[in-house]
């Protein structure tokens, strides 16, 4: 699994968390590597401002953000889901509005409002959860939906794990997948 280097990044462990990523596309995908880095060229440029400006106002890295955009849309901003998601930030039309924005596909709103509710992911989880671990669980709130990160938290309870670690809670996760195969 990953540590906590990828949601702490920083200058200082640029090298690191190459090698890092490196090593999850070798193992899982590896020509998502190639696909990543002509994303990284050609759309992330004209991106970086809005990730940066959606940083400003969410206190969240823009790196971060850029990362939960690419995981959700690759950087397309007209990207559609099987379940009507959209954007680059692949928001749903209630989250839009809870969030303010009226036009999902419109890059700027798109990642405003991404940034703004995952920062509200951020802040639903209890502060005595340490922050990096917040982090992960945001993370895949904004992935999964946070009812289904409730649902983790409550089993890894139920099996005597910690709900206020990533490390057990993801245990969890993969028992909750595992049940609705």
């Amino acid at each position: 699994g990953l540590d906590n280097s990828a949601v702490s990044f920083n200058s200082d462990s640029t090298s690191y968390l190459e090698e890092e990523l490196d090593l999850l596309w070798e193992e899982h995908d590896p020509a998502g590597k190639e696909v990543f880095l002509t994303m990284v060229n050609r759309r992330l440029p004209e991106l970086e401002k809005l990730f940066k400006e959606g940083a400003r106002f969410s206190d969240i890295h823009w790196t971060l953000l850029a990362a939960i955009s690419y995981q959700e849309s690759h950087w397309d901003p007209k990207a559609i889901s099987k379940t009507g998601v959209r954007g680059l930030m692949m928001l749903t039309q209630a989250t839009a509005k809870e969030v303010g924005i009226s036009r999902r596909t419109d890059p700027k709103q798109s990642i405003l409002g991404g940034s703004i509710y995952f920062k509200r992911l951020l802040e639903r989880f209890p502060n005595s959860i340490d922050r990096q671990d917040r982090l992960w669980m945001a993370i895949t709130a904004y992935n999964l939906g946070f009812s289904y990160l409730i649902e983790a938290r409550k089993l890894a309870q139920e099996n005597n794990l910690n709900p206020d670690t990533w490390e057990d809670v993801s245990k969890s996760l993969v028992l909750l997948i595992d049940s609705s195969q």
